[in-house]
């Protein structure tokens, strides 16, 4: 018997409400078992030195933000949609502000996919829906790959932090597993053949176009591109964590940010808590622990990083309260 659509809804927000806080409640626990802790630590964290390395973690979000917004672009115009990038990093930013308040932060996503839809027409649904989920795996599949890399240069010889290269690479094969998949045809083909055995032919027919649709991508030209903005883009937004880690004093390599944050990237992307909250702390405490980091210091840079992108995202806010006149583009797949 099928669930009512409100209780099903209501019964996936309190698994989302669980998930948010059994995470936070053992890393509030972690903090205040400290020895000779004190609230006192907290505001301790805090210094006038810490507003420049502050600044600079805005400044580095904010040019990140123009990078990823070029690789968005890039592959809508893969597929035909063509709008301004001004007018695209307007969507953008609105997308950014709703990821900050919704599970999972997939929300924003799918308020990017509906402005394309709104801007391009019913055709342009398809071209929107692909490339923000290709961008967003993307960008997951290069801090993955900034992890292996670190992981070989620095750790892979140290035996407390070894292990954690390997979840590294399962997540690496698997997004290269992923790609072949959506890029491949044969592989692709075989994949909706099996689909069309277990889902319903009306979900079918949606993700066998959205497998049409990856084929616009492959080519040799764009893959560079989009790897040397993933590259400057991902490298950015590690960069927001390391100076939010030197504002509250942590003095620590920036190689261990670049092999820890994509783990905690990819739990934080998951859609099975609030904004990512929770799974994210937790994970993130773990990790840096094995650094030196205190408890309380692990959380508070990864609350500071999310601070960051909350203040870049009221522009989003501003624009989506102000309104934005829509564009008509020609929507033609090169």
């Amino acid at each position: 018997m099928a669930l009512n659509p409100k209780l099903k809804s209501t019964l996936v927000f309190c698994l989302k409400l669980v998930v948010t806080l059994v995470p936070a409640y053992f890393v509030y626990r972690n903090i205040v078992g400290a020895p000779d802790w004190d609230v006192g630590d907290l505001f301790r964290l805090f210094s006038w030195s810490g507003v420049l390395p502050f600044v600079i973690a805005l400044l580095c979000l904010a040019v990140s933000n123009f990078t990823a917004c070029l690789q968005w672009k890039l592959l809508l115009e893969k597929q035909g949609v063509h709008l301004k990038y001004g007018h695209l990093l307007k969507l953008y930013y609105v997308g950014l502000f709703f990821n900050n308040f919704m599970p999972g932060n997939v929300g924003g996503d799918v308020k990017k996919v509906y402005d394309i839809r709104m801007q391009g027409g019913q055709d342009s649904v398809g071209a929107g829906l692909t490339a923000t989920f290709f961008d967003r795996l993307f960008g997951l599949f290069f801090v993955t790959l900034f992890a292996l890399g670190m992981g070989a240069l620095f750790f892979v010889h140290d035996d407390a932090q070894r292990a954690f290269v390997w979840p590294s690479i399962w997540i690496f094969l698997g997004f290269c597993l992923l790609f072949a998949c959506l890029c491949s045809r044969r592989l692709g083909r075989l994949c909706s053949n099996l689909m069309a055995k277990v889902l319903p032919q009306k979900i079918h027919f949606r993700l066998d176009h959205m497998f049409n649709r990856f084929q616009y991508f492959r080519s040799f030209r764009l893959w560079v591109q989009i790897s040397l903005l993933s590259a400057v883009t991902q490298s950015l937004r590690i960069f927001v964590h390391y100076f939010c880690g030197i504002v509250v004093g942590v003095d620590l390599s920036i190689s261990w940010y670049f092999y820890y944050i994509p783990l905690v990237a990819i739990v934080s992307a998951l859609p099975i808590s609030i904004g990512g909250f929770g799974p994210r702390e937790l994970l993130a405490q773990s990790l840096f622990a094995k650094a030196g980091v205190a408890s309380l210091e692990s959380v508070v840079i990864q609350l500071l990083a999310y601070f960051v992108s909350l203040l870049l995202s009221l522009f989003g806010a501003f624009v989506f309260l102000l309104g934005d006149k829509p564009e008509h583009p020609k929507v033609k797949a090169e």
